[in-house]
């Protein structure tokens, strides 16, 4: 007993002191000026004025420049912020003294009233052994992974049965968790709840797909059909329309549909590209030709290559995967379109995002890569930074400032080329 209250004095004076020091040291900082507030904003605005003039000359596109002022506010919201942190300081002295006063009288007080009242000081005598079982039993009810908290959802939808949110928000975790049975009876289940609904209808026709080992069976088939009636140019039911009639050796079509799909993904490159290996295949196989509508090659930007994309990161350099999902408790505060922003940025260094990353609400669960591609500017990248935060944050009003009202997940902190995928869940909501 004497062991452990020795060791638990000296953890105690060591954490006193960690706080002690930096509230002495305060008030000998000197109040930050109002210069770099307004010299942020400043350049923020000479940087839009550019934007503008770029967009009216029609070197941007429209997307392009709804992209390069969402990245802009990122920025300057992340400057913002680091200025309004530093204005906060102590006020005299005397409030200082007070509170270093209140943390040595307080602070051990509190922690011992609460330990002998929660704790198990009945086992600073007690043996190894017992003291190893009470742990152990401590550690089982902590939180599992957040492929674990699928429990919570379908118990949440055992309640809630006519919950067309929930139901899609399982369907999509199952689909992650590769559990495609489940998937498909969840989104049947919200076939019931919103029939002719086109996203409904391509969710439950993948679902069905998957579960048969890729193949595109009749019913999905039919879904496809129905979906393609209610929207057109939906790339996904064209995709898998496509795959279902390349399947069945009905080239012609797999290569219509296809074709139809190609110029819809001009914003997403990788897909795009993953696409036309498809139509090639199926070209080399049938010597049929696609009708592939031209696509002027996308304008450069500050960070992209000559052929548009973004550069890739460099041989080696570090890349985070990180898989996102959103509690169960929030998902009737969510809606579908809800912007979902993930980001990691630097722990000792400017406030500006290294890497971030756009989905929306629908998509969750989702697992993304963050990498030196992604970086808003050449010398902020993910690999100038060792350690950085890495956070997601579900956008109310669709920006990317922070809003009260917002539903966010802590932030975790990180080696810049972590190899194990950080699993982050919005459980909170922003005051």
């Amino acid at each position: 007993m004497t062991t452990f209250l020795l060791l638990a004095g000296a953890s105690l004076a060591v954490v006193l002191l960690l706080l002690i020091v930096p509230l002495l040291r305060r008030n000998r900082q000197p109040p930050p000026s109002d210069d770099s507030r307004e010299y942020d904003i400043r350049i923020a605005r000479e940087r839009l004025e550019e934007l503008r003039k770029e967009h009216a000359r029609g070197e941007l596109s429209d997307e392009e420049f709804e992209q390069a002022k969402v990245d802009l506010e990122i920025a300057l919201a992340q400057d913002l912020e680091a200025v309004e942190k530093h204005t906060i300081k102590a006020t005299t002295d005397r409030a200082a003294i007070a509170t270093v006063v209140a943390v040595i009288v307080l602070v051990p007080t509190i922690v011992a009233g609460i330990y002998l009242q929660t704790g198990s000081p009945d086992l600073i005598d007690a043996s190894p052994q017992m003291a190893a079982n009470t742990t152990a039993k401590n550690a089982a009810h902590k939180a599992g992974s957040i492929a674990e908290l699928v429990g919570e959802l379908e118990k949440r939808m055992q309640q809630e049965p006519n919950n067309p949110k929930g139901w899609f928000l399982l369907g999509r975790t199952y689909m992650k968790l590769d559990r495609y049975d489940d998937a498909a009876r969840a989104f049947d289940k919200l076939n019931e709840l919103l029939p002719n609904n086109p996203t409904v209808l391509i969710s439950l026709a993948d679902a069905l797909s998957m579960q048969n080992g890729g193949q595109v069976p009749e019913r999905a088939v039919t879904l496809l059909d129905k979906a393609l009636e209610l929207d057109p140019e939906n790339p996904t039911a064209l995709w898998l329309r496509g795959n279902a009639a390349g399947q069945r050796h009905q080239d012609a079509d797999a290569l219509k549909y296809w074709a139809r799909a190609w110029p819809l993904l001009a914003q997403e490159p990788a897909l795009q590209q993953e696409l036309g290996k498809l139509i090639r295949a199926v070209e080399q196989r049938s010597g049929l030709k696609a009708d592939l509508p031209k696509i002027a090659p996308p304008v450069m930007m500050a960070g992209t290559n000559d052929n548009g994309t973004s550069p890739a990161p460099a041989a080696g350099g570090p890349s985070l995967t990180v898989e996102v999902a959103l509690d169960a408790e929030l998902m009737d505060k969510a809606s579908p379109d809800d912007i979902v922003f993930i980001y990691a940025k630097a722990v000792s260094g400017p406030p500006m995002p290294l890497a971030v990353v756009r989905k929306r609400v629908s998509e969750l669960p989702v697992k993304v890569e963050l990498n030196d591609s992604m970086a808003m500017m050449p010398q902020m990248r993910l690999s100038s930074f060792p350690r950085v935060k890495v956070g997601a944050r579900v956008s109310k009003s669709g920006r990317p400032i922070p809003q009260a009202g917002d539903l966010q997940a802590p932030e975790v902190e990180t080696p810049n080329d972590s190899d194990q995928p950080i699993q982050l869940l919005i459980n909170s909501v922003r005051q």
